[in-house]
């Protein structure tokens, strides 16, 4: 016959079980959520790095076919910012 203090035992043994799944399976879905956002920051990065170098290229062709207009505006800027400092 089972005392009481087989049956408490036998009840925190069960709950420490279904404890340890819960924390397996909240663990498990962080990080399967952790390596999707890893992946998603990863993806605009990239995106982000793609773009800064079409940028850069087409500047570079814009001031290789208008030299004189490109040091005219780069010397207003400068100026410009000069004033507002």
């Amino acid at each position: 016959m089972a005392t009481a203090s087989d049956k408490a035992k036998d009840v925190i043994e069960e709950v420490a079980d279904k404890t340890d799944k819960a924390i397996t399976t909240a663990a498990s879905k962080a990080s399967s959520a952790t390596r999707r956002a890893k992946g998603a920051a990863q993806d605009a990065v990239d995106d982000s790095r793609d773009v800064l170098e079409g940028a850069l290229i087409c500047a570079k062709d814009m001031v290789r076919a208008n030299p004189i207009a490109s040091v005219a505006v780069v010397a207003a800027i400068a100026y410009l910012w000069g004033r507002m400092r």
